[in-house]
C-alpha cells in the first residue's frame, strides 16, 4: 500500500466520498446522470452537503498551490544551425 492510498484511506467515509464525486466531475466523463446523483447525494443530510463542500475547497487550495508553486520552465538556449561549439 502507498503512503497516499494509507491516507485517503484514514479520510472520514462522507469526506472520501466527496472527493470521489469532485474526482468523478472533473474526468471529463461526467454524465447528466451523474450531476444528478451528485445533487441527490448532497441532499440526504446535512452532513453530505458539508463534507462536499469541504472537497470543493479543498480541491480549490490544491489547484491554486499548484498553479502558484510550480517553477517556471527552464528556458533553453539554442545555439544557431553551423554554430560550432567552444573548446
Amino acid at each position: 500500500m502507498t503512503k497516499r492510498n494509507h491516507q485517503v484511506d484514514h479520510l472520514d467515509p462522507l469526506t472520501r466520498e466527496a472527493l470521489s464525486w469532485i474526482m468523478r466531475l472533473k474526468s471529463g466523463e461526467a454524465t447528466i446522470a451523474d450531476a444528478e446523483q451528485l445533487m441527490d447525494w448532497r441532499g440526504k443530510s446535512s452532513a453530505h452537503e458539508h463534507a462536499f463542500r469541504d472537497a470543493v475547497k479543498c480541491w480549490r487550495a490544491i489547484g491554486e498551490a499548484l498553479t502558484t508553486s510550480r517553477p517556471a520552465p527552464a528556458v533553453r538556449r539554442r545555439r544557431p544551425t553551423g554554430s560550432k561549439k567552444r573548446a
